[in-house]
């Protein structure tokens, strides 16, 4: 039987990217620390072609050959730097600066420049600057007053590029900037409005976007002048997540969200589109990376039975096959027969609202008492759990826990509706949604009711800390990953340029001191009964390790039981070997003695 750590040594195939000839195709490949690598087309003659200590996070290529740029942090500081590999030459950095943030835009149509965000100037503010590859020379553009901001396209004439500004989680601003002379101008919306994927298919300025009051995001022609927003592509009651036009403008495909799944499209750009075939089953596509000569395009697939690689969908027959994918048995000696595929499940919250999840039991007969249970809450709030491969919850199945994965209100993937009805005095609906997860789990026939430990990370780690505190009753054992404990000391402390924009989701500390009070798990601690495990990173800039610290203090004072485990050079996420390693160890002896 693998052990708990062989599984977080699962490595992944992912974000393919052409070469100008398309001959080759350019990839990231790892585990938690993946690096550039080639391979050609077909998926032969893989070649490493970075070799950091860190995780490569993004994969660029000029538009007019094959350099190619990529980004690194310290640690998962999230102090991201630019590396440039030029063809017969050695990656090299082109920037420096660790205290800073730089986040990648675009390439200049000539690929003579890069268009870029960053907060060298102060953390708490993203301006926008542009660089000159030849020289290293920076010009900053555009001089911002507040948050956070990013470079979304620039214009095949190279005259104009678009800008996001990000004030929070569900609204989204866009500006058009002039690169000659540095003036911005935002264009016209009618309230509140998500953006993402902006980008020019020719002279036509395209995003996903829920502009104009739409419920759903969709994937819409952004008039440049007037900022209204015409319907390209919307399937009724999902939302369109990626796009990608072909090279020579006549095909679209689009990626839509059935229910956490994901429906991949091809076709003509003015016609009717076919479902894309042959990929994995039950499973989630990302990456639209359309092959030059517009034959088709690779991208990245996987399920929760099928490890993430990368595979190529004809546009003709709208049929994929595979290019490349780890091998689970030789990476980590995990035999891939044994994962099992959660199912689709749904319940109904405390006020009626349908709130969906995934399910899944261990292979085999239930114990005669039934198996026990974890239920895992996903980050965000502004996230969703999907039908993507998961390596911890893998393991939990085989190490003999069931697991459901919630979907509650103030997720992604239903509608702007449902990803706000958690927002402000109606943050504690989403624990009774939870509490509705929990009766409906209960209920299982091959579940003991009387075992159902819940763990969780991110906001999904306040979840958890929330949960043990408010429903005690309800939850035998927990875990948390770098959970949020109050939030007026996050907002405190949480990295500079994304304080406003967390206030927006949560509320600010001057306004609601009382559902703060309310709200944040560091004032229940007393009434906690669960065991719980905290584990938590040094260098976490969204929630920092203080989080932890005072909530660990806290229940040792009022003689709770509580291990915590400290990662030293470690962010918003454990990604070295060693930590994951670590992670999965403890996590796995933590649920044996307590569930």
């Amino acid at each position: 039987m693998p052990q708990p750590h062989d599984f977080a040594r699962l490595t992944s195939i992912t974000t393919p990217v052409w070469s100008r000839d398309g001959r080759t195709l350019y990839h990231l490949r790892g585990g938690g620390l993946p690096q550039v690598w080639a391979m050609d087309a077909n998926g032969a003659n893989p070649r490493q072609l970075s070799d950091h200590a860190e995780k490569v996070a993004f994969l660029r290529r000029a538009p007019q050959d094959d350099r190619l740029i990529w980004g690194i942090d310290a640690g998962g500081d999230e102090r991201q730097q630019f590396w440039l590999l030029e063809p017969g030459r050695q990656p090299r950095p082109l920037t420096e600066c660790h205290s800073v943030m730089h986040d990648f835009g675009a390439f200049s149509p000539d690929g003579t420049r890069i268009a870029y965000a960053a907060n060298d100037r102060t953390e708490f503010v993203f301006d926008v600057l542009v660089m000159d590859l030849a020289t290293g020379a920076t010009t900053r553009l555009m001089r911002r007053e507040e948050g956070s901001c990013a470079v979304a396209a620039w214009r095949p004439d190279g005259a104009v590029f678009a800008v996001v500004e990000d004030r929070s989680s569900s609204d989204q601003r866009l500006h058009l900037l002039d690169v000659a002379t540095g003036s911005a101008r935002e264009l016209p919306r009618r309230g509140p409005t998500r953006y993402a994927a902006v980008r020019w298919a020719g002279d036509t300025l395209m995003a996903i976007t829920d502009a104009g009051g739409a419920d759903f995001l969709r994937l819409c022609a952004i008039d440049p002048v007037s900022g209204e927003a015409s319907e390209v592509y919307a399937p009724p009651r999902r939302e369109v997540e990626a796009w990608g036009v072909s090279p020579d403008s006549a095909l679209l495909a689009t990626i839509e969200n059935d229910r956490g799944y994901a429906v991949l499209k091809i076709g003509p750009r003015n016609g009717d589109r076919a479902v894309a075939t042959g990929l994995p089953e039950g499973g989630i596509v990302a990456d639209l990376a359309w092959a030059p000569d517009s034959s088709g395009l690779a991208t990245t697939a996987q399920s929760p039975l099928v490890l993430p690689g990368i595979w190529y969908v004809d546009a003709a027959s709208a049929r994929a096959r595979l290019v490349a994918a780890p091998d689970p048995r030789a990476d980590a000696g995990v035999e891939p027969a044994a994962f099992v595929r959660p199912e689709l499940v749904g319940w109904k919250g405390m006020d009626g609202l349908p709130i969906a999840g995934w399910f899944a039991r261990p292979a085999g007969l239930p114990p005669a008492a039934g198996w026990p249970a974890i239920v895992w809450v996903h980050g965000g709030p502004a996230g969703q759990t999907r039908a993507n491969f998961r390596a911890d919850v893998q393991m939990l199945l085989a190490q003999g826990f069931a697991v459901m994965m919630p979907n509650i209100r103030g997720s992604t993937g239903y509608g702007r509706a449902f990803m706000e009805a958690d927002d402000g005095a109606k943050r504690r609906d989403a624990l009774d949604d939870l509490a509705a997860g929990h009766a409906w789990l209960a209920a299982q026939p091959a579940i003991d009711a009387r075992r159902i430990g819940i763990m969780g990370q991110s906001y999904g780690g306040w979840v958890v800390l929330a949960a043990i505190g408010l429903q005690p009753a309800l939850w035998r054992t927990a875990v948390d990953y770098y959970g949020i404990a109050d939030f007026v000391t996050l907002l405190d402390r949480t990295g500079a340029w994304r304080r406003s924009h967390r206030a927006r989701e949560y509320g600010f500390p001057h306004e609601e001191a009382e559902l703060f009070r309310q709200i944040s798990p560091i004032h229940h601690v007393a009434k906690v009964r669960a065991p719980l495990l905290v584990l938590h990173g040094d260098r976490d800039p969204r929630v920092p390790q203080n989080e932890s610290d005072q909530y660990v203090t806290a229940m040792r004072l009022a003689q709770k039981q509580v291990r915590y485990e400290r990662f030293t050079y470690a962010g918003h996420g454990f990604i070295r070997p060693d930590h994951r390693d670590r992670v999965y160890d403890a996590v796995a002896k933590h649920f044996r003695e307590t569930l």
